[in-house]
């Protein structure tokens, strides 16, 4: 009996700590110190912001985003006229510019790569990301990064 006591024990932490980097990771972005400005949102272009992944031993990270085109069917660019500062004041950029093939009221998702290395115990977010998506500015500031250890043979 004791022995399924502390077998049962120990699936429970198992567990709750591989849960707890998705819990941690949602309070992170339900931050309301998060500002998200988009002046197209509704008519235009509605966009959320997903995640910004930081990999602690490459020192780099990766934005993660969705829009949803709310216009008729069109080709939109994704990360023109990008600009990102971090809370140390070092600007970075970005990989490249995407275009999709964005259908009426379709969720789209896509990542940006930002270049430069980066401190993880010094940055722990990022003061300003601005950029655009067809003719809609998007701003975001204080974006927490969230570190950690990325697999390289899962990505």
């Amino acid at each position: 009996m004791k022995r399924l006591s502390l077998l049962l024990g120990f699936a429970l932490i198992i567990l709750l700590t591989s849960s707890c980097g998705t819990i941690y990771q949602k309070i992170k972005y339900s931050n309301k110190d998060i500002q998200i400005s988009n002046p197209c949102e509704g008519e235009d272009i509605d966009f959320k912001l997903i995640s910004l992944i930081g990999d602690k031993e490459e020192q780099t990270m990766v934005l993660n985003c969705r829009f949803i085109n709310r216009n008729v069917n069109k080709d939109i660019r994704v990360g023109g006229n990008f600009v990102c500062y971090d809370t140390e004041g070092v600007q970075h950029g970005a990989s490249r510019t995407q275009s999709f093939d964005a259908r009426t009221d379709k969720k789209i998702n896509f990542s940006i790569e930002l270049q430069g290395k980066v401190l993880p115990k010094k940055v722990k977010k990022l003061s300003v990301i601005a950029f655009d998506i067809d003719n809609c500015r998007i701003e975001l500031r204080n974006v927490p990064i969230i570190w950690k250890k990325i697999d390289k043979e899962n990505k």
